[in-house]
């Protein structure tokens, strides 16, 4: 195309333009590819990260076991064994104690929650004090539960005061290297993944539903069953499962505050680990994730996942 002074300009072809948008406007109108072109990048992380690493335990636990290490094939003989012992029993006692710490962080968590996201929401000094509860992860996980030791011992801190007020005259055995110890412990590790979640949840509360239950007569108590808990439940439920899980894969605590008087499942994995029983280590590992993906399964079915966006 020529311009009225003898020139030359550019000729744009918009019919090609609008071939072009013709063939693409269905493939940007589906949902389901853009859908798929935003997790893809996202997806392909986790495969790798996370989602190969799990497979390779899955092959493992099917794997051959032999003296020395074991052959790539299919067997259950090391689902067996693990339904077989005494590892099975440690199972459900890693459960039982699981649920055990869920309640006990429930108890201790949702006041310190409570104080903070609803008595104290507008000082600013509760931001803070909650951030004193995440210095104990700025030290190592073992030398925190090593200190547990100078004041749960026969000569630590609570037997030494109590025999100090008169309270008792000797000290008190089961503090340490029992049950009573390994509790106390997995709940000082813990007890701020329920904290934290609650709080969240509690302080996004708004503070003109508040008010109006107050308004309307209804005591503390009566707004915190009403209106605090069902509000601040997503919270709740995600802290109860960080809690469990971290109970699931828990094996410090035990070995450190227990004595050889109570045993994890993790610890039994971290001792398969150590004799050179991979297959066996991978079994209980599969067996100990496959329940831990039935309780998110039940999570949806019960709540459905979309209440993690409610916090």
């Amino acid at each position: 195309m020529t311009t009225e002074d003898g020139g030359e300009r550019d000729c744009v072809d918009y019919a090609a333009q609008r071939r072009l948008h013709s063939v693409l406007r269905p493939l940007i109108d589906n949902d389901g590819l853009r859908f798929v072109l935003q997790v893809l990048p996202w997806l392909s992380v986790l495969t790798f990260f996370m989602f190969l690493p799990l497979a390779a335990v899955f092959v493992w636990s099917v794997a051959i076991p032999k003296p020395f290490g074991f052959e790539l094939g299919f067997t259950l003989a090391n689902f067996r064994t693990f339904v077989d012992s005494y590892r099975l029993g440690i199972f459900f006692t890693t459960i039982s104690e699981g649920f055990l710490l869920v309640v006990l962080s429930l108890i201790f968590g949702f006041p310190i929650a409570y104080y903070a996201g609803i008595q104290k929401r507008h000082s600013k000094y509760t931001f803070p004090l909650m951030l004193l509860f995440a210095i104990p992860f700025l030290t190592n996980y073992i030398l925190r539960t090593l200190s547990w030791i100078s004041f749960l011992g026969n000569d630590g801190v609570f037997n030494s005061a109590l025999m100090l007020l008169g309270v008792i005259n000797e000290p008190i055995s089961w503090l340490l290297y029992s049950v009573f110890a390994v509790r106390v412990g997995m709940l000082a590790s813990y007890l701020p993944f329920m904290i934290f979640p609650a709080w969240l949840a509690m302080s996004r509360i708004d503070d003109e539903i508040l008010q109006a239950s107050t308004d309307l007569g209804a005591s503390p108590l009566a707004t915190c069953r009403y209106i605090v808990l069902p509000l601040s439940f997503p919270g709740l439920l995600i802290g109860s499962v960080f809690v469990f899980v971290g109970v699931l894969g828990e094996s410090v605590v035990p070995v450190i505050l227990g004595g050889g008087n109570i045993s994890l499942i993790a610890t039994v994995i971290n001792n398969a680990v150590n004799s050179a029983l991979l297959p066996l280590a991978s079994a209980v590992s599969a067996v100990l994730l496959l329940f831990a993906v039935g309780l998110l399964v039940l999570w949806e079915y019960l709540f459905g996942l979309k209440s993690v966006g409610e916090i």
